[in-house]
Formats: C-alpha cells, sequence, structure tokens
C-alpha cells in the first residue's frame, strides 16, 4: 500500500523541482542578457553623440571663419573710412602728382600816379588761384606748406597775409596734388586768374611735378554749433 502513493509522489516532486530549476535558469538568463542590451544601447549612443559632436564642430568652425570673415571686412572699410577722412581733416602728410605754381609780386617799376597796391600779391588772388586748382581736380592743396582744409582761411591784415592764421610771406608756393594738365588748364582759362594777374605784373610761373609733398594740417578744429548726429536705428520690416 505503501509503495503505491510513494511513485506518483516521487513523479510530481521530479516534475516541480524540473520546473523549479527551468524557472530559475530563464530569470538568470535574463539577468545576464539585460546588461549586455544596454551596453550595446550605450555604445549606439555614445557613437550617434560623437557623430554629432563632429558636425557640430565643422559648423562651428564655419560659423566663426564667417565672423571672423565679416570682422575682416568691417575692419578694412573702418580703415578705409578712416583714412579717408584723415585726408579730408589734413591728419597726415599726403605726396602724389600735381603742380607747383609760385606767385611774387610785380618787379616792374611803378609809374607816376600808380596805385603800389596793384603790384603786390594779395589774399583774394591766393585765394582764387587755389579755388581754380580746386575746379581742375586738385585733391590737396598747400600754401606756402600751409595745408588747406574746410575750415582754413586765407585772409589779410593790413599788408600781411594769413593762412590758418599763420603768417606767410612772398614768393607764395602753392602747391597742388592731382592731375597736373587739368589743373593747369583751369589756370590757364582765357580771361581767368593768370590773365588777371599777368595784367598787373603779378610774377607766376607754374611748373608740373612728378611728386608733390604736402604736409598735415597744423590749425586748430573747433566747432562750437556742429554736433554729430547719432545714426537712426534700423527699422523692422513688415
Amino acid at each position: 500500500m505503501q509503495k503505491n502513493w510513494q511513485l506518483p509522489v516521487s513523479i510530481v516532486s521530479i516534475i516541480v523541482g524540473f520546473l523549479v530549476a527551468t524557472q530559475i535558469k530563464s530569470q538568470t538568463e535574463q539577468r545576464e542578457m539585460l546588461p549586455s542590451r544596454r551596453l550595446e544601447d550605450l555604445v549606439f549612443m555614445l557613437k550617434t553623440s560623437e557623430l554629432r559632436n563632429t558636425d557640430l564642430t565643422k559648423e562651428l568652425t564655419l560659423l566663426r571663419a564667417q565672423i571672423t570673415e565679416l570682422e575682416s571686412g568691417k575692419i578694412k572699410l573702418a580703415q578705409k573710412q578712416g583714412v579717408a577722412l584723415n585726408l579730408a581733416a589734413g591728419q597726415s602728410a599726403v605726396s602724389g602728382q600735381g603742380l607747383e605754381v609760385i606767385v611774387s609780386d610785380s618787379s616792374k617799376p611803378l609809374t607816376k600816379g600808380e596805385d603800389p597796391n596793384t603790384a603786390i600779391v594779395h589774399n583774394d588772388d591766393l585765394l582764387r588761384l587755389v579755388n581754380e586748382l580746386r575746379a581742375g581736380g586738385a585733391e590737396v592743396v598747400s600754401v606756402n606748406d600751409q595745408r588747406l582744409v574746410d575750415t582754413s582761411e586765407i585772409t589779410c591784415a593790413g599788408t600781411t597775409i594769413l593762412v590758418n592764421k599763420t603768417r606767410i610771406a612772398p614768393p607764395f608756393v602753392i602747391r597742388a596734388i592731382g592731375e597736373p594738365q587739368t589743373m593747369e588748364a583751369s589756370l590757364n582759362m582765357r580771361g581767368g586768374i593768370l590773365e588777371y594777374l599777368q595784367f598787373y605784373g603779378i610774377q607766376v610761373s607754374i611748373s608740373r611735378k612728378s611728386e608733390v609733398l604736402i604736409p598735415m594740417y597744423s590749425g586748430g578744429s573747433q566747432y562750437k554749433f556742429a554736433k554729430p548726429v547719432p545714426p537712426a536705428a534700423p527699422q523692422e520690416s513688415k
């Protein structure tokens, strides 16, 4: 009787043991596989990040190059504008082809009753010569090494001529940088300043120069009323 129930119990025990062992093995395998899959995922994410980082680095390098190019362009533009402003303000010495005009008082003896003022060079004569040179394309002009700028004056105090408030004396040497032939033609216009001066015996000599040196402006510039206007803010497009 005892042997009849021992066999089924033994079979059931074997089956239960087999199932328990199989469950334990399955769980163990799943636990062993999980870290491996996570590692592969991390490796994939790392490679993806490295590729993205490489692309971003290339893009950053390109943007930096564009910024450098833009800044370089702005610097060059500012330098050109600065050079132009310095030239206009006479803040640097300049040289170039041009003319040298020497003007001296008349050497002819005065006749009885003739006004002696007609035989000497006046500030108006120098001013007319300078204006004719500028009309002929003169870019830079000086009188007795006094650089003329937009605020310069050619005035007189009695018999003394002042340029930039500096006294000058004859012979008066006018130097102009520009196209020599055009400037000379402007001075030699019929009925122009040269004919007028020669009529009174004023001596004028003109010579073309391959290089004329004009010094920087030595006077001061003071603006009491003129003020710079700030640049207008850009308007947003609608």
